[in-house]
């Protein structure tokens, strides 16, 4: 396999794995969810309009326990942030977008 392949099969693994991951979690209140990827790190980040509580925090702790089931190998973060609209989701400069609600 060359190293592109397996940059692309790395990078298709990542994005559908967190979006099984979203299943049943998307709510109004999130904006966006970002991630960032390398040989040995995964982060995800999920951006909120409004407060994140509680249920926002817990919400990331479990996709990123679903995360490191699927990549034992990696470092992996998730975490949750508020980033209020009208804000330009675009700051944090991550891989891609794995959900982007319509604003």
């Amino acid at each position: 396999m060359t190293n592109d392949s397996h940059e692309v099969d790395l990078r298709r693994d990542v994005l559908l794995t967190f979006q099984i991951a979203l299943l049943g979690v998307v709510d109004k209140h999130l904006r966006g969810v970002t991630v960032s990827w390398d040989e040995g790190r995964i982060e995800g980040v999920l951006l909120y309009d409004g407060r994140v509580g509680d249920l926002e925090e817990e919400t990331a702790s479990d996709i990123e326990a679903e995360i490191m089931a699927s990549f034992p190998g990696h470092e992996v973060s998730v975490s949750a942030l508020r980033c209020d609209a009208p804000a330009k989701l675009n700051v944090l400069g991550l891989n891609a977008w794995v959900y982007r609600r319509r604003e």
